[in-house]
C-alpha cells in the first residue's frame, strides 16, 4: 500500500504532465447553420475541419453562396477567421481566446467528416504566423464593396495590421478588409503584416481592378 508521502509525490509529478494533455471533442455531427465551439477559459480553439458537398446535388459551391464561415469569437459579428467553399474542404483554423463560431450557409448541402474535430490549447503554446497562403495580386471591382483577403496562419489568432499607403487602416484578426476602390483611389498600394515573434511578416498586394 502507498504512503500518503508517496501519492503526494506521485501527484506532483503527473499533474505537470496532465494538465499538458488537450482533449479533443468532435465536432456535432448535425445539420445546424451554425456551431458555438468552447473551451475552458485561459485555451485558444484549434479546430481541425473537414467538409463535404454531397455529389448528387446541382450547382457550383462557391458561385451559388454556399460556404462556412469561422469567427473568432461567439457570434456572426466576430472577426472572420476563413470562408470556405467546394466540394471538399480541409483547414486548421485558430482562435485568439475561448470561443470559436461556425456557420454554414446552407448545411444541408454539406456534412462534416466524422474526424472533423476541435480542442483547446494553453495561451503559451503557440504556433507561429505567417501570411504563406496570402495572394499577392487580388481583384476588386470598380466603384462596389470589395474584399481583400489576409488568410494568415498561427495560433491563437494574430491580429492582421492592414495598412493603405502604409497607414493602418485595421487591426485584428479578421482575415478581411472591406473596401471600395474610386476612381481616385485606384493607385493606392495595400499590405497586410503580422508579428512574427518580433519579426514583421508583410505581404504586399496588387489590385487588379475590374
Amino acid at each position: 500500500m502507498l504512503s500518503i508521502k508517496s501519492l503526494c509525490t506521485i501527484t506532483a509529478v503527473l499533474l505537470p504532465w496532465i494538465s499538458g494533455v488537450y482533449l479533443q471533442d468532435y465536432i456535432p455531427l448535425s445539420s445546424t447553420t451554425q456551431n458555438l465551439l468552447q473551451v475552458q477559459k485561459g485555451q485558444y480553439v484549434e479546430i481541425w475541419l473537414e467538409i463535404w458537398r454531397y455529389n448528387s446535388l446541382s450547382g457550383v459551391p462557391c458561385a451559388d453562396e454556399e460556404y462556412i464561415e469561422i469567427r473568432d469569437d461567439h457570434n456572426q459579428s466576430a472577426n472572420l477567421l476563413g470562408v470556405y467553399c467546394g466540394y471538399h474542404v480541409t483547414a486548421i483554423r485558430r482562435s485568439s481566446g475561448q470561443s470559436l463560431w461556425l456557420n454554414f450557409t446552407h448545411p444541408d448541402r454539406y456534412y462534416y467528416s466524422s474526424g472533423s474535430n476541435y480542442s483547446g490549447k494553453a495561451l503559451n503554446e503557440t504556433a507561429e504566423p505567417n501570411l504563406n497562403l496570402v495572394s499577392e495580386t487580388q481583384f476588386v471591382l470598380l466603384n462596389h464593396s470589395s474584399s481583400l483577403w489576409c488568410p494568415s496562419e498561427g495560433g491563437p489568432a494574430p491580429y492582421i495590421v492592414w495598412r493603405k499607403n502604409g497607414v493602418i487602416v485595421q487591426n485584428s484578426t479578421s482575415v478581411r478588409y472591406r473596401l471600395t476602390i474610386t476612381d481616385k483611389e485606384n493607385e493606392s498600394n495595400y499590405s497586410c503584416e503580422v508579428n512574427a515573434h518580433g519579426r514583421r511578416d508583410q505581404k504586399k498586394i496588387s489590385l487588379v481592378i475590374e
